[in-house]
């Protein structure tokens, strides 16, 4: 008991210290082999083309971010594989006029049968979401009002999960067939490398972060930055 007082303590009791040590190590090893195993399954079940390329559908709603994505919904549109095109979560800085009207510019010299652009830019709205989250929020009231029964959904192929999670859940009956876009050749032929992988590892950490939101529905927040009531 001197000895202990000393500041010396008994031997179980260190060994009960090194116990809970490893049986830490051990928990956060497994934990970080989950969070491994979880992103190669994601990396390797992406989808990088529609099932449905031609099935026309009452809209088409396309996801900002990437230029293209706006490109290929406004040439998906001309296609008349739809009537209307709703472009979700515009920044009030981006030029988002320059390019619908570069595009529809670009398809006219085409000269190409397939394409109609008469009235074109009347049948493109325009929305101001900031994140995937309010691009399915406003998207749903978006539909809800122009009695919208089918959509084709565009955006970026690693962009495709995090929707499906979140326009599956406010869109339940809506039928929905996701469009994903490629940004370049090497996203088919190889998602190891550099550039890829990183974009790859970000949306897979936005994934497992936008899916806690998602069943916690700490998402419903920002409702109250979206005009309208679901």
């Amino acid at each position: 008991m001197e000895k202990y007082n000393n500041g010396f303590k008994p031997q179980s009791d260190i060994s009960s210290r090194n116990k809970k040590a490893k049986q830490y190590i051990i928990i956060m090893l497994i934990a970080f082999l989950i969070y491994i195993l979880g992103f190669v399954y994601f990396a390797l079940n992406i989808q990088y083309k529609t099932d449905y390329p031609t099935e026309k559908t009452d809209a088409i709603i396309a996801l900002t971010g990437e230029t293209i994505r706006i490109t290929e919904s406004i040439k998906e549109l001309a296609k008349s594989n739809a009537h209307k095109l709703f472009i979700s979560g515009v920044h009030r800085q981006a030029p988002i006029e320059k390019v619908i009207n570069n595009t529809i510019n670009e398809i006219n010299k085409l000269h190409n049968p397939i394409y109609n652009t008469n009235n074109l830019k009347a049948k493109i709205e325009i929305g101001k979401a900031e994140n995937t989250i309010e691009n399915a929020l406003e998207s749903a009231i978006w539909v809800r009002e122009n009695n919208i029964k089918s959509i084709r959904l565009i955006t970026s192929y690693y962009h495709i999960p995090r929707s499906k999670l979140i326009f599956d859940k406010y869109l339940p009956n809506t039928l929905i067939i996701y469009h994903p876009i490629s940004l370049s050749h090497t996203d088919f032929t190889s998602i190891f490398n550099s550039q890829t992988l990183y974009l790859l590892f970000s949306e897979y950490n936005k994934y497992i972060l936008t899916y806690i939101w998602n069943i916690t529905g700490i998402e419903a927040n920002t409702i109250l930055k979206i005009q309208g009531q679901l």
